[in-house]
């Protein structure tokens, strides 16, 4: 199967990072030294520039204290 990649939905995943930081007043910073990240990795995950990991999205769920599908309610 060839490399799959639905940028439009990772686009939409970075976006609903962004709110729920954004609505929990989380710097990326804080989210960094939550999750262990590098602040570019947050970034880029945030302006979906990567197809990131389930494994990250769980990580950065904990880290916004959040359940993980709520990352994928978009």
């Amino acid at each position: 199967m060839a490399q799959y990649r639905d940028q439009e939905f990772i686009e939409k995943v970075g976006k609903k990072i962004v709110s729920i930081r954004n609505r929990k007043r989380i710097t990326q910073e804080e989210l960094m030294d939550r999750t262990g990240l590098t602040l570019s990795q947050v970034g880029r995950i945030e302006r979906a520039e990567v197809n990131t990991s389930i494994s990250m999205i769980a990580l950065i769920a904990k880290g916004l204290q959040v359940k993980p599908k709520e990352l994928f309610d978009v």
